[in-house]
């Protein structure tokens, strides 16, 4: 499965290029509205410009790393009912889709490798202020991702369709992942539901550690554990009750 996921990767390489060429476009509009937005200020909410440009540099990059397909081959799979020789084999359903997103994520990266410096350019990049913590961080938030795309996937056992959900999801998660705005500038309820959701994971917190703006690593990580943990036993929870929806119809 994770040769089959690194292998769908590489297929639709127009694809990935055409979103090479989004990503390097939303860097590069980004770093031209927050220039203009700081003007002369030297710093914002306890983030200075070259700090600034730095996250969201990299917390785009690693939204476009952490791009998950397996929301999208799961309702495939369930709509033509080729689902069933999933449940067929004898590696768990569950465990067959994490080790296909693994290898689709691994065949991304080997395309992502070669506009990286082409990101870094139009974008900015600053000396890691903990490198240990932001892979740990990014990793964690890397299986997070996983997971819920997960969850997304099993609704299509019950209404056979997920692609509204998958882009309702895709909005929320990137909105509050931080990936336009950092989430230290998000006002009031809007700051506080973000500091409560898991999204933040997804970019703000590893990119926010790289920079030096969340020093607090110990706390941080905890809190990554608990969600990766607690969704693990949300998805076997669902997977229970999903899994008995399967019916399949003539020989």
């Amino acid at each position: 499965m994770t040769r089959i996921g690194l292998r769908l990767a590489l297929a639709y390489r127009s694809n990935i290029v055409f979103m090479m060429v989004t990503l390097v476009a939303q860097v590069f509009l980004l770093r031209m509205i927050w220039t203009a937005v700081y003007g002369a200020r030297t710093e914002a909410a306890g983030i200075t410009l070259p700090q600034l440009l730095a996250y969201l540099t990299l917390a785009n990059l690693q939204v476009f790393a952490m791009n998950t397909q397996v929301s999208r081959i799961i309702s495939h799979r369930i709509r033509t009912g080729t689902v069933f020789f999933d449940l067929a084999r004898p590696v768990g359903f569950m465990r067959q889709m994490t080790a296909f997103q693994a290898g689709n994520t691994l065949g991304g990266l080997l395309l992502l490798l070669p506009v990286v410096p082409v990101v870094l350019l139009v974008g900015s990049i600053t000396a890691p202020a903990h490198l240990p913590g932001y892979v740990v961080t990014l990793v964690l938030g890397y299986a997070i991702t996983v997971e819920l795309a997960l969850l997304i996937s099993l609704i299509g056992f019950w209404t056979l369709e997920t692609v509204w959900v998958a882009v309702l999801f895709r909005l929320v998660s990137q909105f509050f992942a931080g990936t336009m705005v950092p989430l230290a500038f998000f006002p009031g309820f809007l700051g506080a539901l973000a500091d409560v959701l898991p999204f933040k994971y997804m970019g703000y917190v590893p990119a926010g550690v790289y920079i030096g703006h969340i020093t607090e690593l110990v706390p941080t990580v905890l809190g990554e554990l608990a969600w990766a943990a607690g969704l693990a036993l949300l998805l076997q929870l669902i997977w229970s009750r999903a899994h008995r929806r399967v019916v399949i119809q003539g020989g």
